[in-house]
């Protein structure tokens, strides 16, 4: 299970005690394909970060905001499912030099057998194939290398791109984890970092309404789907019910994508509560064992989700199944531009 955080904890290893990271991207002309996902812009570059009574767990006086991005960016509606993620493990474990670390094909994708080549034969559980795939942080990676390589067919296609997975690895004489801590330059597509998917799910630049001066109308929401309460749960199609978080499906871990599309959010984001528990490249600080990422958002199934949803809330982990968006550049139409990622990709350091 992943290692739950309280708001000021979480604040503590990051926000106070972090030097936000920058770097430009330059990225090729005209937008990315989509490769069949369904992204969803993200506008009002330069939003100002959660302030104090919109987070209450937050200790802003020591801590710092967060939530803040300076630029556009695209994240997908969903998470990716299942069926997607099959299709990036066809093609990657039929490559020699593959890995096949703990967390490989998450909960929804079974391998059944080997085919004549001695590569795994790979099908969908019963009711998983719109479910949201759960890999492990380092297999989410891979995805956003593939998809940023083309979805190329060779193994460094897979390993080399946005995140260089030879730093995958343990230092032989200490035992930590050497992981790369943030995208790389000119990445297309990535994991998003905490700030974009706080964002993303919470910010709304007309929150308060158009009837009040302009630099008070944004604002966060304290839960996902643009509420300050907590959402309904209840199985999909029940009346009044906004979330699976809380419930379970009865054949598999996760309901499909998708299945309270009245519970939108401010940018039209689906599943940001219940679903699966996501993904961001956010990592803590680096002299801490495990570099582990920060995960957001409620889960199906999650007991105590009126918790897990509040914008003051997040959690810790690497290894263990986990949901994920794509997050991706937003360049403008047949030009090349340079993004100035200065909160793209929130790493943490420690306080010197």
């Amino acid at each position: 299970m992943p290692a739950r955080l309280p708001s000021s904890t979480l604040a503590a290893l990051a926000l106070g005690a972090a030097a936000t990271l920058g770097h430009a991207q330059t990225v090729p002309p005209g937008p990315p394909p989509d490769w069949g996902h369904d992204f969803v812009t993200i506008g009002a570059p330069g939003n100002r970060g959660v302030l104090p009574f919109e987070a209450p767990r937050w200790d802003f006086d020591r801590f710092g905001t967060y939530g803040d991005v300076a630029y556009e960016y695209r994240i997908t509606r969903t998470e990716v499912t299942n069926t997607q993620y099959l299709e990036f493990l066809n093609v990657y474990t039929k490559l020699p030099g593959r890995t096949s670390r703990p967390g490989i094909f998450g909960r929804g994708i079974l391998a059944v057998g080997f085919d004549p080549s001695g590569n795994p034969i790979l099908v969908l559980q019963p009711g998983a194939a719109q479910a949201p795939a759960d890999p492990s942080w380092e297999y989410a990676a891979r995805y956003t290398n593939w998809l940023h390589n083309g979805k190329g067919t060779r193994l460094e296609d897979f390993e080399t791109g946005v995140y260089d997975t030879s730093t995958f690895r343990e230092d032989p004489v200490t035992g930590e984890r050497m992981d790369q801590l943030e995208r790389s330059p000119g990445s297309r597509f990535f994991l998003p970092s905490f700030d974009e998917w706080i964002k993303a799910a919470h910010y709304d630049p007309n929150k308060n309404g158009p009837g009040v001066p302009p630099e008070e109308r944004a604002g966060y929401w304290y839960h996902p789907g643009g509420s300050d309460d907590y959402l309904v749960s209840g199985p999909p199609g029940t009346p009044g019910a906004e979330t699976g978080a809380g419930e379970r499906p009865p054949d598999f871990l996760y309901f499909p994508v998708g299945q309270y599309p009245g519970t939108s959010g401010p940018w039209g984001l689906l599943d940001t509560s219940g679903g699966a528990q996501e993904w961001t490249e956010t990592v803590i600080d680096p002299s801490i064992p495990g570099r582990l990422r920060v995960q957001a958002g409620s889960s199906t199934g999650s007991s105590g989700y009126m918790f897990d949803d509040r914008i003051d809330t997040a959690f810790l982990g690497r290894d263990e199944p986990s949901g994920f968006r794509v997050a991706s550049v937003v360049p403008a139409p047949g030009t090349a531009v340079l993004l100035s990622a200065g909160l793209g990709s929130v790493c943490f350091r420690r306080r010197r």
